[in-house]
C-alpha cells in the first residue's frame, strides 16, 4: 500500500468483490501471477515446512531429497503460473507482459541451497531435536481489536517448558528496528514467547531472538490501525462506481516494473506523465 495505493485498491477492493465481473476476475489472476524469482522464495519456505513436518515423525531427508522436494515445490509453482497465464489468451495486452517460463537451473540450485543451509543452521538444528514445532497455517489470521490481521508465524515451538514462535524471513532484513518490529507484528495475539527469525543475507542465515515489550506490543497495535484506517479511506475513495481517479500512483517507476496490473493502469504510459493528468482532472 505504501508504494502503490492504487495497486492496493485494485488487489484487495476491485480484485476481491468484483470477480462475478470480467474485469475483476482479470484482476484476481494477475494478482496471482509471480515472477520466478518470488515462486522460488515460495518453494523454500514450503519445502522447510515438509522437512520440518517429516523431521518430527522420524523422516530426515538427505540432501538430494532436499533439492528432489524443492525441485517438486518450485517446478509445481511455475507450472500453476503458467497455466494462469494461458487462460489470459482473450486479453491482448496481459499477453504482452506475462511470459510463461520454464523452471531455471540456476533458481533451482539457489533454492535448495538455501534450504539446505537453514536445515543446517546449529540454531535451526536445537529446536528440531529438542523442541515440539507445529506449523502454523499461511492464511490464519487473528482479530486484533476488531481487524483482522494476518501475523502468523511459520512455527510454534515447545522447549524446555518455553515457547518460541519461528519466521523464516525470506527476503533478509534491512536494520535490527525492522527484526525488532517484525517482532512485535508476530508476537500480537500470542503469549509472551520469544520471538526467533531465521533471516537470509548475504549468503547465510542470520538468527535473532526478541523478547517483546509491552511497549513495543502497544506501539505495533497503534501502528495496525493507522493502517487499516489509511486502506478504509483509499477504499471509499473508490466508492460504489469504482472510481479510480482519487488514488494515488505509485511512489516511483521502481514499483511499476513488476506490477501484475500495470496494463490496466494509466502508468504504463509513464508514471510522472499519469501524475500529471490525474492532477489536471483534479483541478
Amino acid at each position: 500500500m505504501q508504494r502503490c495505493p492504487r495497486a492496493f485498491v485494485l488487489r484487495y477492493g476491485i480484485a476481491a468483490y468484483a470477480t462475478s465481473h470480467p474485469t475483476g476476475q482479470l484482476l484476481k489472476d494477475s494478482f496471482a501471477i509471480q515472477t520466478p524469482w518470488i515462486l522460488m522464495q515460495m518453494s523454500i519456505r514450503e519445502t522447510i515446512r515438509d522437512y520440518v513436518e517429516d523431521y518430527q515423525m522420524g523422516m530426515k531427508w538427505s540432501t538430494n531429497l532436499i533439492q528432489l522436494k524443492f525441485n517438486q515445490a518450485f517446478r509445481y509453482r511455475i507450472e500453476d503460473r503458467n497455466s494462469i497465464i494461458a487462460q489470459l489468451k482473450e486479453w491482448k495486452e496481459p499477453e504482452s507482459i506475462f511470459r510463461r517460463v520454464k523452471p531455471e537451473k540456476h533458481l533451482e540450485e539457489i533454492g535448495a541451497e538455501r534450504c539446505i543451509k537453514l536445515i543446517q543452521n546449529e540454531s535451526f538444528i536445537s529446536f528440531l531435536d529438542t523442541a515440539i514445532l507445529n506449523t502454523v497455517p499461511f492464511t490464519k489470521s487473528k482479530l486484533l481489536d476488531g481487524i483482522k490481521t494476518y501475523n502468523s508465524p511459520d512455527f510454534l515451538a515447545e522447549k524446555d517448558e518455553k515457547g518460541f514462535l519461528i519466521r523464516i524471513n525470506l527476503f533478509g532484513y534491512n536494520s535490527i528496528d525492522q527484526i525488532r518490529q517484525d517482532a512485535a507484528l508476530f508476537s500480537l495475539g500470542m503469549k509472551n514467547q520469544t520471538i526467533v527469525q531465521y533471516s537470509w543475507k548475504n549468503g547465510r542465515w542470520y538468527v535473532h531472538k526478541t523478547n517483546v515489550s509491552e511497549k513495543e506490543k502497544v506501539s505495533m497495535r497503534q501502528l495496525i490501525h493507522l493502517d487499516s484506517k489509511e486502506m478504509d479511506h483509499l477504499l471509499n475513495l473508490v466508492g460504489p462506481k469504482n472510481n479510480l481517479e482519487q488514488i494515488p500512483f505509485a511512489d516511483s517507476p521502481r514499483a511499476c516494473m513488476h506490477c501484475s496490473v500495470r496494463f490496466l493502469c494509466p502508468a504504463k504510459h509513464g508514471l510522472e506523465e499519469a501524475k500529471l493528468e490525474q492532477m489536471s482532472l483534479m483541478c
